[in-house]
């Protein structure tokens, strides 16, 4: 039994050390520390993103801007603001975002189209390193919602 024991801790260790990305130990000061930065929004679409999210001291802003098609030049540069914490769990990391206020005619004028009711949730962490963010949420509809960054 002693030695079945042992054998599990070692199996155990070894794949808490293997694993390449391993949020799951960071502290909630650690992951905030790493998600203090502005981060550029990527989509599959193209990488020319001009949306950017800048985390700082529990507030966000997400910064957008509108380009006109047929002369380039920017229309729209518009800062939408809310509250951020971080909840990290032993098997889970989250961004609650929150305080996220605006009409719903903005929600098309943003990039990622969410509405402030979309973005007022729990993001769990799929990934945070130095220069990508990856966070993930289910929507009031069940649907899953995700945003991919990268360090501007």
């Amino acid at each position: 039994m002693k030695n079945l024991l042992w054998m599990l801790a070692g199996l155990l260790s070894i794949s808490l050390v293997s694993c390449e990305q391993n949020d799951l130990l960071l502290s909630e000061k650690k992951l905030n520390e790493k998600i203090q930065k502005t981060w550029k929004v990527l989509y599959a679409s193209n990488n020319d993103s001009r949306e950017t999210w800048n985390f700082s001291n529990g507030g966000v802003v997400l910064r957008f801007k509108r380009v006109d098609p047929v002369t380039g030049n920017v229309k729209l540069d518009t800062a939408l603001t809310g509250n951020y914490s971080i909840d990290a769990r032993f098997s889970k990391a989250y961004v609650k975002l929150s305080g996220f206020s605006f009409s719903d005619s903005l929600v098309g004028m943003t990039n990622s189209g969410f509405s402030a009711v979309d973005l007022n949730r729990a993001w769990t962490i799929v990934l945070l390193d130095n220069d990508v963010l990856y966070l993930s949420a289910t929507d009031n509809r069940g649907a899953i919602r995700s945003i991919e960054y990268i360090k501007e």
